[in-house]
Formats: C-alpha cells, structure tokens, sequence
C-alpha cells in the first residue's frame, strides 16, 4: 500500500503502478494477485472490484474505503490515509511488542532457571546431604520434596500444562468464552485500562479513517466494530451504532457507555459534532489515544519489570540460601 500509494500520488496509473510493485522482491508471495489486479484495471474493472475477488488478502474495510475514494474522485487521498492507518496500526503493535519482550523474556528464563535448580541442582545435593547425614532445615526439605514431586510427576506435569494450553486455545476461539475472558481483561487491574483504551484505540483508528474517505458516522460504525479485537468491548460499541440509527447523537450515545471512553474523547466528539467538523476532530482524538496508549503501557511495564526481577531474585536467592544452610550445619560438625 505505501509503495502503491508513492506511485499514484506521482501521477503513475493504477494498473502501471501495480505492476511495478510486483517487481520488488518482497512482494512474490503476492506476485500473481498483483498481476491479476492490473489485468481487471486495464479490463476497465474499478480497482475495489478488482479487489474484491481475493478477501484474503483486501478485507472488506479496506476495499469500502477504496470503493468510496473511487467515486468521490479522491483515491489518491484515500490509498493515503488507508496506508497510515495501515503503518499506526502496525507500529502501534511493533510498540507494545517491543515494550513487552524484555519482561517475557525475564519470566521464561526466570521460570527456566527456577525449574533447572529443582530438577538437576537440588538432587545433587540432596545426595551429598544424605551421605554425610546433615539435618536438614525445614526449607531445604520442602524444596527437596518438591523436587522430587516435579521429577517423579515430569509426564504428568507436562501432560497437564499441554492440556491446559489446549483448553485456553479453545477458549479463545470458542466466541462465548472468549467474549467472558475478553471481559474479564476489561476489569483486570493494572492491566484492565491498557485493553480497554487499546480497543478504543483500534475502534477511533478504522471510524476516523472511514469519516475522512466520506462515510457518515452511522455507515462507518458497523465496519469500525469489527475492527476491535477485543469482543466485549466490540458489543459495546455495537450497541452505538442502534443508538444513531435510532437518530440518537453520536456524543448522547458515547455519554451511555459510562466509563468505556475517556472524558477527553467524549468532550471532543461533542465539539466535533457542534461545529460540523467530526470527521477533522477523531484525527485528534486518534493522536491524543496513541499517546495515551503508549503512557499506559510504559507505566504497566515499568510496575512489572521491578515486580519480575525481584521475585526473580528472591526465588533464586532463596533456593540458593535453601541449599546451602545445611552446609553450614556440617561444617560446625567438622569444627567441632
């Protein structure tokens, strides 16, 4: 899209323009669609049509917007905000990815580095602790039992997290649970504000995007629900769009949903729709919920980063102190 939308900006005809992003490299997996577009264009197929026929790989958002740009005479502008919309999308996610891996990171190798000392360092020294007959603290004894529970129980204990693993997966895709656990994100603390403004976020991104190509507020909502990954929140904002069918104002039916949209949202919304001017106003409420998003989640993963690296410490300190207090025991044997 970047790449199409350079060309015709330029003046390069749409057909012309496709086949030139096919030549580049990064695009043979797409080669024959691209191909294939050009030939419907010089058939005298609209672009949105042309698309049309490969779902997979222009969803129906995106293919409204062009159909919309090609009859009001602006597809230069449209291919335009399609593509920022595209790369907001994109680094919005690169962002938060980015944001999260050290923690991920820290939690897997903290859990590896916990789960080797049971299962390898912990016997070794429970051997040594037998043969010379040491007494063994209450801690050292707990962590030798659970050693052994994980060493005896391997199969079962992977079995179990594999099943476990499984039924989440299901969960996700089964709609009903998914919308309960979607839910429950919503509600969580600490995290619960990230997901609901990221929702809001993805929902303001699509409706902003269809208002400025020329959809009325009632005609972009449906396609801007569904574009909310979040499916509790998704419900919610589907219930906006019976509200401006009923000839409800879009600020009125925002005002109903309590808490679900930020007061700074709410009161540009209203100032859009006095002014005549809301299609020109979400491109500032888009601005304002991307830096809202990005300060929410510095401030998630700077509570979580002290949280996992001190109980990191704590749990490999504790371990250690745990292996080495009976020594302490056999060394004043030997003094003595």
């Amino acid at each position: 899209m970047r790449n199409l939308t350079t060309l015709v900006s330029n003046g390069v005809s749409l057909a012309h323009a496709l086949e030139t992003v096919a030549q580049d490299r990064s695009m043979v997996k797409y080669h024959a669609i691209l191909k294939s577009l050009s030939r419907h264009l010089k058939s005298g197929e609209s672009l949105s049509s042309a698309m049309n026929q490969f779902p997979v790989a222009f969803n129906e958002i995106l293919v409204s917007q062009i159909s919309v740009g090609e009859m009001s005479g602006n597809l230069d502008q449209t291919l335009s905000r399609i593509t920022e919309q595209l790369e907001q999308s994109s680094n919005q996610k690169a962002y938060v990815l980015k944001k999260l891996t050290y923690p991920a990171l820290l939690l897997v190798a903290g859990t590896g580095s916990v789960a080797f000392m049971l299962t390898n360092v912990i016997p070794t020294f429970q051997k040594m602790y037998d043969d010379a007959g040491a007494k063994l603290p209450w801690v050292t004894q707990a962590l030798i039992d659970l050693s052994g529970v994980l060493i005896d129980y391997s199969i079962l204990i992977t079995i179990a997290i594999g099943a476990l693993g499984t039924l989440v997966f299901s969960a996700f895709k089964n709609s009903t649970s998914r919308r309960k656990i979607d839910e429950f994100l919503i509600k969580c603390p600490l995290i619960g504000e990230w997901f609901r403004k990221f929702a809001i976020l993805q929902f303001s991104e699509v409706l902003g995007n269809l208002m400025e190509s020329g959809f009325t507020v009632a005609e972009a909502l449906p396609s801007a629900s569904r574009a909310i990954s979040n499916r509790h929140v998704r419900e919610r904002i589907q219930s906006l769009y019976t509200a401006i069918r009923r000839g409800e104002k879009f600020s009125n039916a925002i005002e109903r949903e309590g808490e679900l949209f930020p007061a700074v949202v709410k009161q540009l919304v209203i100032v859009g729709e006095r002014t005549g001017r809301l299609a020109p106003v979400t491109r500032q409420i888009r601005k304002h919920l991307r830096q809202d998003v990005q300060s929410t989640t510095d401030a998630i993963v700077a509570a979580i980063e002290p949280i996992l690296t001190m109980g990191l410490a704590v749990a490999v300190g504790g371990i250690l102190l745990a292996v080495y207090l009976p020594m302490f025991d056999l060394i004043g044997k030997v003094g003595g």
